[in-house]
């Protein structure tokens, strides 16, 4: 998707150019942050911190232009943003674990935001992991109306287990936008990250009755999405558990 992968590639050019050292201490992250983004993206900016989460927020007035290059300037601002962002908590003393950019529309009617883990942005740095793999590790969410402006107000210190969760369905929205096989499958269903219950990852599915003769595959690729997430991230989760509104099982996935 074009929008992460303008977010991604300034990230890596973030952490090419980014030099070691303590620039911003911990206790003024957040008024030197907001600064940076005033001063490279000439954009207004709230930043929080809740535990070991910072929170970065923009409100964006071209996100939802029909005009393609006024929505694609809008993104790319959010992109140097969140860059600033990574440059700012590698330069500090702080202990922030998870970062979290969010733009929207003036009307809060629709919400694009990316999540990071710092772990991860200085695994890739060191050549832990490969480009690949850090860009598999990259969780974007795009929401609409009535739930855009719930979005934007929720302030949490994010674990790891939720992590995870939201990354494998962000993933599985990526599959839903760029595999044409299984792409109708998953973009039915519209799952949702919901919570953990001990180590089950529960999934909310939009879609109220799923064709029987589809479950076997939509199984297989949940089955792969939550092998893969469990190595990259030390087990978070034993099973997968996909819900309706009304709490009725309509799946279930193990490892």
């Amino acid at each position: 998707m074009k929008p992460l992968k303008n977010i991604i590639c300034l990230l890596i050019a973030t952490l090419l150019l980014n030099s070691c050292g303590v620039t911003y201490p911990k206790e003024d992250i957040v008024p030197d942050l907001k600064e940076l983004v005033k001063k490279e993206c000439n954009q207004d900016s709230k930043v929080s911190v809740v535990g070991k989460t910072l929170y970065l927020d923009m409100q964006l007035d071209g996100l939802t232009s029909k005009d393609q290059e006024t929505a694609s300037q809008a993104i790319h601002k959010a992109s140097v943003a969140a860059s600033a962002a990574v440059r700012v908590i590698l330069s500090s003393d702080s202990d922030i674990k998870y970062m979290v950019t969010t733009a929207y529309d003036p009307g809060k009617n629709v919400v694009f935001r990316i999540v990071n883990d710092i772990d991860d942005i200085k695994s890739f740095r060191y050549g832990r992991i490969s480009r690949s793999d850090f860009e598999s590790r990259n969780l974007l969410e795009i929401t609409g109306s009535p739930v855009a402006a719930t979005m934007i107000n929720d302030r949490h210190d994010i674990t790891e287990g939720e992590y995870v969760g939201r990354l494998l369905v962000s993933q599985m929205n990526m599959i839903s936008r760029t595999n044409p096989m299984f792409g109708a499958l998953i973009s039915m269903l519209q799952l949702q990250y919901v919570g953990i219950d001990s180590r089950t990852l529960i999934l909310l599915v939009a879609e109220p009755a799923v064709n029987a003769r589809v479950v076997p595959t939509i199984k297989n690729i949940l089955h792969d999405e939550l092998q893969t997430y469990s190595k990259k991230y030390n087990d978070p989760f034993d099973e997968i558990k996909v819900v309706t509104f009304k709490g009725e099982t309509v799946m279930r996935v193990s490892l």
